[in-house]
């Protein structure tokens, strides 16, 4: 399955091609996407928001969390914070999640050309088949 990833957060699509960030953490209130729909050998592509794709990944491994408590949202930092490559602005922000889809990344590959896409919603994150 292939999947567009939508990223506010500026450097995180670098960091992910340059091999620095090895997951990505998608917390949310909600069971939203990718959870459940996501596993391992599918393929994302990484889009800046309201900018180009720039590049893929290859999903290595998934694990998905629900119910979750702070205790176990501090769990979570102290395990994966390096591979997430976040900071504490990003666990403050997701400190109230109930849900949780971290994805192992391997294979990055950066585009040589942007790759334009038209997205005009607020979604952040689309299985695309």
């Amino acid at each position: 399955m292939k999947h567009l990833a939508i990223f506010n957060e500026k450097g995180y699509i670098d960091k992910i091609l340059k091999g620095e960030k090895t997951m990505e953490g998608r917390f949310s209130r909600e069971k939203d996407l990718p959870y459940g729909k996501i596993k391992k050998g599918d393929e994302i592509f990484l889009k800046e928001s309201g900018g180009a794709i720039l590049g893929k990944a290859e999903v290595d491994n998934v694990l998905f969390f629900d119910n979750l408590e702070p205790e176990m949202l501090g769990k979570l930092k102290r395990e994966y914070n390096k591979e997430l490559g976040t900071g504490d602005k990003f666990w403050e922000k997701h400190g109230k999640s109930k849900y949780a889809t971290l994805i192992f990344l391997k294979n990055p590959k950066r585009f040589l050309t942007k790759v334009k896409f038209k997205k005009r919603d607020r979604r952040s994150w689309v299985v695309i088949g």
